[in-house]
């Protein structure tokens, strides 16, 4: 009887072990992301990955889109430290500063002119004692690239064209109605409403209650490449769930119920001998 209980215990505690590691398999094989102990982020395929442990860069031609925590809890702070680790440029103060609420918290939405050929949009937001840095920059000095993320004007509307002029009024010298009649596109990341014009382009996307814009300024460039690309790393990014403590919580459940399991065979056992002894004993008097 206990040989049998002790061949439940362990089986049970191998399918155990067995489904969690296949859950795990399964997860790494089925979702194009690139996971930290901090957060996780989609792959972007055709980028160069310059991936390292605790940092998710991609790189394509001139452009960097980077994803990183902070030791800080200062937002602004963390996106200028970022900044300079990765430009190894001083970084002045923000061309453009605001905040949106989104579903996972408040970010800072900045724009930097790192320098006569570098620009960036940062958004970055606190994490406790670290803060979460998304950032794109590109080196070029021909073009000038600015991607933002603002609260509707009216949430009833269903482009983005007045954040698109809310972009364009605070980042350039020119007005939306300088840009040629507006165009749809459809990208992986969702349906763009595109400006165009002589040395500027602008596009933007409404998901939930905000639109996701972008401006290029000067050379022609794949603007729809680089907003999209940036729009799936905002819109894929979340923070990496710390679920130990229910996992603890699962395994001391299940060693609860195989104890309960355990105690009842040998309660079972310790009564079954108690009656064969007693029946042994009948047997012997009727003798």
């Amino acid at each position: 009887m206990m040989k049998t209980a002790a061949t439940i215990a362990t089986l049970l505690f191998a399918l155990l072990i067995v489904g969690a590691a296949s859950a795990e398999d399964g997860e790494e094989t089925s979702t194009p992301y690139f996971q930290t102990r901090a957060f996780n982020v989609p792959i972007l395929n055709g980028w160069e990955d310059q991936s390292t442990g605790d940092i998710a860069q991609f790189q394509l031609a001139k452009a960097t889109i980077r994803t990183a925590t902070v030791s800080t809890g200062d937002a602004i702070a963390a996106a200028e430290a970022d900044l300079a680790a990765l430009t190894s440029l001083q970084v002045p103060q923000p061309t453009y500063r605001n905040k949106v609420n989104l579903a996972d918290g408040t970010w800072y939405v900045l724009v930097y002119d790192l320098d006569t050929e570098t620009t960036a949009s940062v958004m970055a937001r606190p994490a406790g004692a670290r803060a979460v840095v998304i950032s794109f920059v590109e080196r070029d000095p021909a073009a000038r690239t600015a991607l933002l993320t603002l609260a509707q004007v009216e949430d009833s509307l269903e482009d983005a064209s007045p954040e698109i002029a809310v972009a364009v009024e605070a980042l350039s010298e020119i007005a939306l109605s300088d840009l040629a009649q507006a165009e749809r596109a459809i990208l992986p990341s969702g349906e763009w409403l595109v400006y165009t014009g002589e040395g500027a382009r602008a596009m933007g996307m409404v998901f939930g209650n905000d639109s996701y814009v972008a401006l290029q300024e000067g050379a022609p460039g794949d603007l729809a490449a680089l907003a999209d690309a940036y729009n799936r790393t905002l819109l894929g990014f979340f923070i990496t769930p710390d679920n130990s403590q229910y996992l603890a919580l699962a395994l001391a459940a299940v060693f609860v119920i195989l104890g309960t399991l355990l105690g009842s065979l040998y309660w079972r056992e310790r009564n079954l001998r108690k009656d064969l002894a007693m029946l042994a004993e009948l047997a012997r008097e009727e003798e």
